[in-house]
């Protein structure tokens, strides 16, 4: 049986009631209207304040306090009756800066969502559609509500904590149901009347989230919005001292500052407000004026950002002034998080790690970022159970590399375009998977747009994608025109810099050697193990005879746990691997997505093996569902597909051929896939067709294995044999004589 559950989202979410019903039932007032019959209606927006006239008082009462329903006029339009199991909410007033129960007759009025108001003059309980007076929806006594089903009694006088829940709850419901603008209207009445209670950070959360929750994913918040946004998630770390709730403010904080550091448009729109002189730049001394509507909220260097020294900042330097803004916020938002809160227990120490490192790197300081994580995986590395090392790990790897490689390859080709006479010579494969040989001087590769795209694609394709562009773009300015000329020497110096700053001793390969060597000496097992296993990702020979123990299970983390079950897997040892991947799942139950993917693919991996498909499908079909993104998911795939495929052949089953086909057929349409994975997956396509004689449609994937992914090789030339067969099968020996004189030409062009 598959052991591993499907990855679950361990999002916080707020709880929202179950109905409407359970808190009427339990707080300070009473709903009522109509009979059953009567259309029950949504609460939405209430009354900010009512102005309540006192004269209304004196309307003359019922005779009798027994409850009653009274018709309501004939009109035009249905009359619209309060829902008797809706929520009524007591109302309030500002009265001397202070929110006051709007009161008639020292008793307390309470509104529901669609304007219908409960109120006492002292005598009489009325529901009607104005406080105090209007059309009369019913009356009675304090048992108003009593004729009908599970009525309750209204209350002369609201009990605060009934009341406070109520308005909290019927909040968050208006905020799951995308009511923001209820949703906002109670939570800013909750956090007015109730600044001290416990759910106030809480409140303070979702108001920072609603600020910005109704924009669409191509509209940009305006200044007012992050303004309230960013002033709300700093009232959650003001207000409670919850690890939980100050992780999920930073968090969302961040994720705001992220989304705006990616298209400040919102930001640069409210910095060119202080454009009094209408020329669509802020001048110096306009730039004072922004300096201090923006306080410390977005720290901007106006000479950092001036470029050309013209003292003004125009548009295009006010974006990356706005952007690099909200990366040094983010940084400092992190950084005060680690400081205040990063020695509590339950603090998110690897992620403020990662995301300083982030903005680090967002503000072109990938040696920084670098240095940070390597203190960090220094300090924590020996802790098992801090997964976010494991985390920082994998970004360290893959950070050193990108930017080695960018490094290098940018200055590799900045010096070449220095040198236009220099020969060069380099080879790239077409379309069609054939090589091709390419030769010339810098300068005539350059200057023919099709030989330049190539050379820098195949050659240069991890260099700075803003200068290969413009290398691109400029072509032969790059060698004659004065302006492009000393940009491209004020490229190659700053590369040149970049270069000579780079860490090189913090290379994974070096770094982590020497981590591995300071972790054995001091016996911290945990670090070792993480060491060994990133120097053998890395591919280093340093360590590669070692072969992981089933007793080093407990000092094991997630990510060195899967390293540990591959090697087992590969030294066929089957049980071992099964036992590594129950660990994990057992010990680590919240581990998700990558890691669950990785277990379940290394437990498929062990079925086939032993030659259980059933459960073998049953893993990788769990591997892709925790994980559908992940870079092994089409292989997943196309295991599966096999499990499948030998399962229809064991029990003789059509439906599995034509499931296993259709499995095939995902990892061949997906556009991650290589060109020999499209061919395997197009030939065994046509497989499972002939397996139930569907000679016919099985023709048509062998020959399109033939043509479609001709350079997969061993694929392409089976194929060949194949469709021949199925064109023989139905009779078409036209076909057939076309794929003859297509396979000697393939042979001749890839054999």
């Amino acid at each position: 049986m598959n052991i591993f559950p499907h990855s679950k989202d361990f999002s916080k979410v707020m709880m929202f009631p179950s109905c409407l019903l359970l808190v009427f039932a339990s707080i300070l007032l009473s709903g009522c209207g109509g009979d059953e019959s009567a259309p029950a209606e949504e609460t939405s927006s209430g009354q900010d304040s009512v102005a309540v006239a006192n004269d209304q008082a004196e309307e003359k009462l019922e005779d009798s306090l027994e409850p009653q329903i009274l018709e309501p006029e004939e009109e035009t339009e249905p009359v619209e009756a309060p829902n008797p199991n809706g929520v009524f909410l007591p109302m309030y007033e500002e009265q001397g800066g202070k929110m006051e129960v709007v009161k008639l007759n020292n008793h307390p009025v309470y509104s529901n969502g669609k304007g219908y108001f409960l109120w006492t003059n002292g005598s009489l309980w009325k529901i009607t559609t104005k406080a105090g007076s209007g059309r009369t929806i019913a009356s009675g006594g304090e048992e108003i509500v009593g004729s009908w089903p599970q009525g309750v009694s209204a209350r002369f006088s609201p009990d605060e904590e009934y009341a406070k829940q109520a308005m909290f709850r019927l909040a968050v419901s208006f905020q799951g149901s995308q009511d923001n603008e209820n949703a906002i209207r109670l939570f800013q009445q909750f956090v007015t009347l109730f600044p001290e209670d416990k759910l106030v950070a809480e409140v303070y959360l979702s108001m920072g989230d609603l600020a910005t929750s109704g924009l669409g994913p191509d509209v940009q918040p305006s200044m007012k919005q992050i303004r309230q946004a960013r002033t709300s998630y700093s009232m959650v770390r003001e207000k409670t001292q919850e690890i939980g709730l100050i992780s999920d403010a930073t968090a969302n904080e961040s994720g705001l500052l992220e989304r705006v550091g990616e298209n400040p448009e919102g930001l640069v729109n409210h910095f060119l407000t202080f454009d009094k002189d209408s020329d669509k730049c802020v001048g110096k001394s306009e730039f004072g004026t922004l300096q201090n509507d923006l306080g410390d909220s977005f720290p901007i260097v106006f000479e950092s950002h001036d470029m050309n020294g013209d003292g003004k900042l125009q548009f295009e330097e006010l974006y990356d002034a706005a952007s690099t803004a909200c990366y040094k916020s983010l940084e400092l938002l992190y950084t005060n998080y680690m400081q205040s809160f990063g020695s509590q227990q339950g603090a998110q120490v690897a992620k403020a790690t990662e995301k300083i490192g982030f903005a680090k790197e967002k503000l072109g300081q990938p040696s920084a970022m670098l240095q940070l994580y390597f203190e960090d995986i220094r300090k924590f590395g020996n802790n098992p159970n801090n997964l976010g090392v494991d985390d920082i790990l994998k970004k360290y790897c893959e950070k050193y590399q990108y930017y080695e490689d960018r490094f290098r390859q940018t200055l590799e080709i900045l010096e070449k375009l220095q040198n236009p006479s220099e020969a060069v010579s380099f080879s790239f494969t077409d379309r069609k998977g054939i090589e091709q040989q390419v030769s010339g001087t810098i300068e005539e590769i350059i200057l023919d747009r099709s030989k330049s795209l190539t050379y820098l694609s195949s050659q240069y394709k991890d260099m700075d994608p803003k200068i290969y562009e413009e290398i691109v773009k400029f072509r032969g300015g790059v060698f004659n025109n004065p302006d492009h000329i000393e940009k491209f020497k004020g490229y190659l110096k700053k590369y040149q810099n970049l270069q000579a700053g780079f860490p090189k001793e913090l290379s994974p390969s070096k770094a982590f050697a020497s981590m591995l060597q300071e972790a054995e000496s001091g016996n911290q097992k945990t670090l070792e193990l993480r060491m060994r296993a990133n120097l053998d990702r890395i591919g280093s020979r340093i360590g590669s005879g070692y072969n992981p123990q089933t007793n080093e299970f407990p000092a094991a983390s997630p990510s060195v746990l899967v390293w540990m079950g591959e090697k087992m897997l590969n030294q066929n040892s089957l049980n071992d691997a099964l036992a590594a991947m129950e660990r994990l799942t057992q010990v680590f139950p919240n581990a998700e997505g990558e890691l669950l993917f990785s277990a379940n693919y290394i437990v498929g991996q062990v079925h086939d093996k032993n030659r259980d498909f059933s459960e073998a499908a049953s893993s990788y079909d769990a591997a892709i569902t925790n994980a559908p993104w992940h870079a092994k998911a089409n292989e997943a795939r196309v295991r599966k597909g096999y499990a499948l495929y030998e399962i229809a052949k064991s029990d003789k089953d059509n439906e599995k051929f034509i499931l296993a086909q259709a499995t095939f057929g995902e990892a061949r349409d997906s556009d991650e896939s290589s060109m020999e994975l499209k061919g395997e997956c197009s030939f065994m396509m046509g497989e499972c067709l002939k397996e139930i004689r569907d000679y016919t449609g099985a023709s048509r994937h062998f020959d399109d294995t033939t043509s479609r992914y001709a350079s997969s090789g061993k694929w392409a030339e089976k194929a060949f044999d194949q469709a021949i067969y199925c064109y023989e099968k139905i009779g078409r020996p036209e076909q057939i004589d076309r794929l003859e004189k297509r396979r000697d030409d393939w042979l001749r062009r890839y054999q």
